[in-house]
C-alpha cells in the first residue's frame, strides 16, 4: 500500500532579474539556458514537445544519489510564462517531490525584460522533506542564478 502524502505548496525559491533583451529574444533563448543551466543533470531525453526526463545526480552529505527526474512543460502562454512540472523519485522510491517551478517573462522599458522565477514543492515524502529539502532549495536557487548568468550573457 503507497501512502501519498497531502500537498504542501511550499515556496522553495525565487528570483528575479532584469535581462537586456526585448522580451520575445528571452523567451526565444529560456529553453535552451534552462537545459544548459541544470547542474547534475545526465541522460537527457526530450519525450515531446512538452515531456522530457533525465536522471539528476545530488549529492547529500557524503553520498551520491541518483533521482529519476520527470518534467512536463504546462501553463504555456508565449512570450509571457511558462511552468514546468517535476516529478523527483529518490532510489527505491524512498524520496519524492513534485514540483512546479514558473517563469513569467515582463517587458519593461527600452526593450529589457524582468524574468520571475519561482519553485514550489507540491508533494513532498516525509523523507524528502527531512533530508533533502535543503538540498532542493539550493539546487532552485543556483539553477535561476545560472539561468540570469546565461541569459545575460547571450542576450
Amino acid at each position: 500500500m503507497v501512502v501519498k502524502s497531502p500537498p504542501v505548496n511550499k515556496g522553495i525559491a525565487e528570483r528575479s532579474f532584469v535581462v537586456e533583451a526585448p522580451r520575445e529574444r528571452v523567451w526565444h533563448l529560456i529553453g535552451k539556458v534552462i537545459f544548459s543551466s541544470l547542474p547534475g543533470m545526465e541522460k537527457v531525453e526530450i519525450l515531446d514537445e512538452s515531456n522530457f526526463r533525465a536522471l539528476l545526480r545530488m549529492k547529500v552529505s557524503l553520498a551520491e544519489l541518483s533521482m529519476k527526474l520527470r518534467g512536463e512543460i504546462v501553463d504555456m502562454s508565449p512570450p509571457d510564462s511558462f511552468a514546468v512540472k517535476l516529478a523527483l523519485e529518490g532510489p527505491g522510491g524512498l524520496f519524492r517531490m513534485d514540483q512546479k517551478v514558473t517563469m513569467v517573462l515582463t517587458s519593461v522599458e527600452r526593450g529589457r525584460t524582468v524574468v520571475a522565477c519561482k519553485a514550489t514543492a507540491e508533494r513532498m515524502g516525509i523523507l524528502f522533506r527531512k533530508l533533502l529539502l535543503g538540498q532542493a532549495r539550493r539546487f532552485a536557487r543556483s539553477t535561476f542564478e545560472a539561468i540570469e548568468k546565461r541569459l545575460q550573457d547571450l542576450a
